[in-house]
């Protein structure tokens, strides 16, 4: 079964509150309060977010994290290959080695299912995801 793990399942959330929250920087502590994940794995989350420039981050009393891009500019598919790595639906799509590719009768049917839907990943942003509605742009 695809779907996705709870690595971009948190981290899609939490961006989704970052995104409701404007320019304002928000700690881990209250969005682990609000949304209701764990904080450790969060924090991770956050950490890899912010490395790649999808949040800014910043430290002491009054920091915390904040989108850098507003939720409409943030494509699903950035967010998810920063927290899961590129889409790779068998070994032998998106560049990967499959033992079996002399002799396989699918690699090209699966080669362009995970075309579709990283097209449609691309297609999805933050903003198209979210309940929530930004209080403050971007």
């Amino acid at each position: 079964m695809l779907r996705f793990t709870k690595r971009s399942e948190y981290g899609l959330m939490a961006l989704a509150y970052l995104g409701d929250r404007g320019r304002e920087y928000v700690s881990v502590r209250e969005i682990v309060e609000v949304i209701n994940v764990p904080r450790r794995l969060l924090a991770e989350v956050l950490k890899s977010l912010s490395q790649a420039k999808l949040v800014e981050a910043i430290r002491g009393p009054g920091g915390g994290y904040r989108l850098r891009h507003r939720p409409e500019e943030m494509k699903l598919a950035e967010v998810i290959a920063v927290l899961e790595g590129p889409l790779q639906m068998a070994d032998c799509t998106n560049g990967g080695n499959c033992d079996r590719e002399p002799v396989c009768i699918i690699s090209s049917g699966i080669g362009r299912v995970a075309d579709h839907i990283q097209n449609v990943l691309h297609q999805y942003t933050l903003a198209d995801i979210s309940s929530l509605k930004p209080q403050v742009k971007v």
